[in-house]
């Protein structure tokens, strides 16, 4: 019998009366309350053990998904095939970026202001968000790795893709929006609603310059690298934790090591 079990049983025993303290004959009375105590330490035990491997941790999430109207779109997401950000080695190269929350601002007019149902609220300088350059980013869901992805047009634009996910058929709308767009956004939008916390951490690619010559005229080329640095990173992540972020498209075999 556990530790546990014993001290729980002892401590019973202690708080008897006298009057109340079997004798030793009565093996039986003994027997019965061990199981009793013993049955309540399991059910405890039980309760710790089954909770649901899901990143939001909670037990009604299933539920929730299989209500959903829009669950074709919704990636539920295995707290055991996420990673904590804190303890990630390459976690100094990033910065926070974004909050992701739920859009529920209203106009002077007292109408919902955007049709979008999530927001990317910037936390840095909006002149740096809003720069058209190279960026890696990572996407964090209660403070563990989630998605490693890259983009050359900057913060601003990609997020704003990412918002195009609203667009899909059980929606209503057009259908017009890529898979990847579809699945982050309403994944996103379904764990808000179930209290989950979402930010963005990213880092500026440096910008690499190259002279081409063309028609025999020399040109100065920006050279794009978000590509080689996303799919080195996916790779990466793999070699650590044996598998790539759960949100994550394979990354480019070229540059895999």
């Amino acid at each position: 019998m556990a530790e546990s079990e014993n001290q729980c049983i002892e401590e019973v025993f202690n708080n008897l009366s006298l009057a109340d303290k079997p004798s030793l004959e009565d093996d039986k009375l003994v027997a019965d309350i061990i199981e009793k105590i013993s049955k309540n330490i399991k059910i405890d035990d039980e309760k710790d053990t089954n909770t649901i491997d899901d990143i939001s941790k909670n037990n009604t999430i299933i539920e929730k998904f299989n209500e959903s109207d829009i669950k074709k779109w919704i990636k539920l997401i295995p707290l055991s095939k996420t990673y904590e950000f804190e303890l990630y080695k390459n976690k100094e190269n990033f910065i926070h970026v974004a909050n992701i929350e739920l859009d529920n601002e209203i106009n002077i007019k007292g109408t919902k202001k955007r049709n979008t149902l999530i927001k990317f609220v910037p936390q840095i300088e909006l002149s740096l968000f809003n720069d058209e350059s190279e960026w890696i980013y990572i996407f964090l869901m209660n403070d563990r790795i989630v998605k490693i992805g890259g983009t050359r047009t900057g913060l601003k634009a990609r997020t704003a893709s990412y918002l195009c996910g609203h667009h899909i058929e059980e929606r209503g709308k057009s259908g017009d929006c890529s898979k990847t767009n579809g699945y982050i956004y309403n994944t996103f939008y379904f764990y808000l609603l179930n209290n989950v916390n979402i930010k963005m951490y990213a880092f500026q690619i440096p910008v690499v310059k190259q002279i081409c010559n063309i028609l025999g005229k020399d040109c100065e080329i920006k050279v794009q690298t978000f590509h080689a640095y996303e799919s080195i990173y996916i790779e990466d992540f793999k070699q650590l934790y044996g598998e790539i972020p759960f949100l994550c498209d394979n990354s480019d075999p070229n540059y895999q090591k």
